[in-house]
C-alpha cells in the first residue's frame, strides 16, 4: 500500500497546533495510521526523510504571487467554495498580515520535502466540495460534532479508522482531511485542480 500524510501547518512560531495526519491506502480505500500534533520543523523532515512514496497534502501556501496580492489558484478556488455555499474568506492571501508567516514556514518546508510527492491542500474545500452536508462544513472549525459527522461521510468515501482523538482538535482533523485531499489528488479524482506553474508556483493545488 502507498502512503498518504496530511500536515496542517501554522506558522513558525505556534508549532503547537501543527498536526500530521499518516494513513495508508490503495485505490479504493484509505486508512488511518498515525496522528502526531505539535510537530517541528526538524520532526516533519525527519518523518519524511526516506519515504519516497509518500503522497503528502500540505494545509498552506507553498507559493506566493510576484507583486503581491492572490494566485490565480487563489482566486479560482475562491470563486468554486463560494458557488458551492462556502465562505470566502477561508481562502487568504498568502501574503496577507495573517497568513504571511505560515506562507513562510509552508515554503521552507517544502524545499526540505523533496522525498515526498507534495501537494497544496485545502482541507475544507477537499470535503465541502464533495459532501451535501454544507452545514458540518461551514461548522466544523469550532462544532466537534460537526466533525463527527463529517468523519462518516469520510467512512462513506472508503476512509476508515480516523480516531475521536482525531476530532477534539481542528487542526488534527484538518489533517486527515489534508491526507483524503492528497489521496484524491494522487488517484486523479480532484474536485478541484490547479496545476502547477514553475517556477513561481512549482506545486499542484488540489482539493
Amino acid at each position: 500500500m502507498k502512503q498518504y500524510a496530511g500536515i496542517d501547518l501554522s506558522g513558525p512560531s505556534n508549532t503547537k497546533d501543527t498536526s500530521l495526519a499518516i494513513f495508508e491506502g490503495n485505490d479504493k480505500k484509505l486508512m488511518f495510521v498515525q496522528l502526531l500534533e505539535g510537530v517541528t520543523d526538524e520532526e516533519i523532515y525527519e518523518r519524511f526523510q526516506d519515504n519516497k512514496e509518500t503522497f503528502v497534502g500540505m494545509d498552506a501556501p507553498l507559493s506566493y504571487q510576484p507583486g503581491g496580492g492572490d494566485r490565480p489558484s487563489d482566486r479560482a478556488l475562491r470563486q468554486r467554495i463560494v458557488k458551492a455555499g462556502m465562505r470566502s474568506g477561508s481562502i487568504m492571501t498568502p501574503t496577507m498580515t495573517r497568513m504571511v508567516y505560515l506562507t513562510l514556514r509552508g515554503i521552507s518546508l517544502s524545499r526540505g520535502l523533496v522525498n515526498t510527492h507534495l501537494v497544496e491542500v485545502h482541507p475544507g474545500a477537499a470535503i465541502g466540495l464533495r459532501t451535501p452536508h454544507l452545514g458540518a462544513v461551514l461548522d466544523y472549525k469550532t462544532e466537534m460534532e460537526s466533525r463527527d459527522e463529517l468523519r462518516s461521510f469520510l467512512e462513506s468515501e472508503g476512509v476508515s479508522g480516523i480516531p475521536n482523538k482525531a476530532l477534539q482538535s481542528s487542526h488534527s482533523f484538518d489533517a486527515c482531511l489534508a491526507a483524503y485531499a492528497a489521496w484524491k489528488w494522487e488517484q486523479g479524482k480532484s474536485e478541484f485542480l490547479y496545476q502547477a506553474e514553475p517556477p513561481f508556483h512549482p506545486f499542484d493545488m488540489s482539493c
